[in-house]
């Protein structure tokens, strides 16, 4: 019985983890759901406690990257997409499925470098269908979601997902 179960949760292992390591891509191209956020940290002190409304940055390319403390994999992009913020696109991430003190703490201690926002009452986390993180979400100019990535986004996906909404 043991063994039938270790086989089973190995497998299982097996098959789950590719998801982790290249991400999982969904191609949406629906308007992304408008949401305004107050920031809690990155992007240095001038982003402190400024607020963030998506319709407001409609004709300018913007990747959401939902986070939690606990997520350890979630931290890994944070610095790869501030190389793309210099390139007209608005990068931010937004915390979620979490304590809110324990996303400032996160935040604070990873110095991210992009202003990232709490989503108090999961609201935002209801509208973007954020069930597994982490979660990036490409947005083109015109506020079309063209990209969803589950899991890990390998430097392939997230330079083709970036050309998309460029």
């Amino acid at each position: 019985m043991k063994r039938k179960l270790i086989a089973s949760l190995l497998a299982l292992a097996l098959f789950i983890s590719p998801l982790f390591v290249t991400g999982c891509s969904k191609r949406d191209n629906s308007i992304a759901p408008d949401f305004t956020i107050r920031v809690v940290g990155g992007g240095g002190e001038e982003w402190y406690d400024k607020i963030i409304t998506l319709s407001k940055l409609r004709g300018r390319p913007v990747v959401i990257h939902f986070t939690a403390s606990w997520c350890n994999i979630c931290k890994h992009i944070f610095h790869t997409l501030k190389s793309y913020d210099n390139k007209n696109v608005f990068v931010m991430g937004i915390g979620v499925l979490d304590r809110k003190k324990n996303i400032i703490d996160y935040v604070m201690a990873q110095r991210f470098p992009v202003p990232v926002g709490y989503d108090e009452g999961g609201i935002i986390t209801g509208e973007y269908h954020v069930n597994t993180l982490p979660l990036t979400v490409f947005i083109d100019k015109e506020g079309r979601i063209t990209e969803k990535v589950m899991g890990m986004v390998s430097d392939e996906t997230l330079e083709e997902a970036i050309k998309k909404i460029l």
